[in-house]
């Protein structure tokens, strides 16, 4: 089995990234939400900060941008955030979304560094959340089609 990185590298080779984020970031962010982040997130963040792929876009943590221009990135962040505290899936980042009315979020640990959660599709057609991968490399293989 390929490592993580390697599956990553593979994986997002040819996605629009905006750099990596520092593990300082990756921290406060994670202190800002309450939340671990799961291990293969933590790495996509740390070697590639956020992408867009063809067709759908990987949230993470892009550096601050103009705020009188919009953004290239969608900070998971902000975007976790705005969702709090009614309409969003407990112990969760938003990572993606559809473009309609489902969203894509990753299930963190509060405690557990090494917890690498599954991604679960959150909208109306499930009248809440169902898994959809184990992880978030088996998210972003399923995005790619692999």
């Amino acid at each position: 089995m390929h490592s993580a990185t390697a599956q990553l590298d593979d994986l997002l080779a040819d996605a629009f990234s905006c750099g990596s984020a520092s593990e300082a970031l990756i921290a406060s962010s994670e202190q800002k939400l309450g939340l671990l982040f799961g291990t293969t997130y933590r790495l996509f963040l740390s070697r590639f900060g956020a992408s867009l792929l063809t067709g759908f876009e990987l949230y993470g943590l892009p550096p601050e941008t103009d705020p009188n221009q919009p953004p290239q990135w969608t900070s998971a962040v902000n975007a976790t955030l705005r969702l709090r505290p009614d309409c969003l899936p407990k112990d969760s980042v938003q990572i993606s979304h559809d473009g309609m009315d489902h969203g894509f979020f990753l299930k963190c640990s509060k405690t557990d560094p090494f917890f690498d959660g599954p991604v679960i599709e959150w909208g109306p057609r499930f009248e809440g959340e169902e898994v959809i991968a184990p992880n978030f490399i088996a998210f972003v293989a399923r995005r790619l089609g692999r």
